[in-house]
């Protein structure tokens, strides 16, 4: 005979299940687009930036050009440099969003992912050392009265021990990987920004080169554990 309630159970077993992978799913989603939004920031960049140029060649042409006595050229040449300024501020603006947006991503997406993958290889390896060794197993059975003893006392002796050396040497190497990608890293990036700007005194070619270089730091934290 068939169970009313076991049937409603599975039911809604199914029913959450279904609503769990549902919201996953859009969540997966919503993250996806916002991945694909803040990697358009840089061709936008880069748009507005030649932009930028095509008006300033314009401007050019009109002060090297018969028409700039004008009245009409004059107020040519006031559109093109306004329309060379603007696209200019949003140049910037968008090299801005997409370096903040790469920081973002390796601080909040890419280091967590990164912390993950060295903790499993440190479940998978050996170097969390038991600090007792083989020989004092040898002397603790000596000592112990009975096979259960035995049994009882390793349990209480080294899984605590095991613990405290798990955790210790994964905050260590979770700080060195932190330290290494948001101190250095940030160095890094202003001082390619310092250098490129010293050397062509360009503020937009300055943030091209400093959100290459947050690229090339995402790149590194990532080869930390291959």
């Amino acid at each position: 005979m068939p169970n009313g309630n076991g049937d409603s159970n599975n039911a809604m077993d199914a029913e959450i299940t279904k609503s769990s992978s549902s919201s996953s799913s859009s969540t997966s989603s919503f993250l996806r687009a916002v991945d694909n939004f803040g990697m358009k920031l840089k061709p936008w960049a880069l748009g507005a930036y030649e932009k930028s140029l095509k008006y300033s060649n314009s401007d050019n042409n009109n002060v090297n050009g018969t028409d700039n006595t004008s009245g009409s050229g004059t107020s040519k040449k006031r559109v093109s440099r306004a329309k060379n300024i603007m696209c200019r501020l949003q140049a910037n603006f968008l090299w801005m969003s997409y370096i903040f947006y790469r920081g973002y991503r390796g601080f909040f997406v890419i280091l967590p992912a990164v912390f993950r993958e060295v903790y499993r290889q440190l479940e998978e390896s050996n170097l969390v050392v038991d600090v007792y060794g083989d020989e004092d197993d040898e002397d603790e059975k000596e000592y112990a009265v009975n096979a259960n003893a035995v049994e009882q006392q390793q349990p209480q002796q080294r899984e605590p021990m095991r613990l405290r050396n798990r955790i210790t040497i994964s905050i260590l190497l979770s700080g060195m990987l932190t330290l290494s990608y948001v101190v250095s890293g940030a160095l890094r990036v202003l001082g390619k920004f310092i250098k490129t700007f010293t050397n062509t005194t360009s503020v937009e070619s300055s943030f091209e080169a400093a959100a290459e270089e947050v690229a090339v730091n995402e790149d590194k934290l990532r080869n930390k554990v291959k």
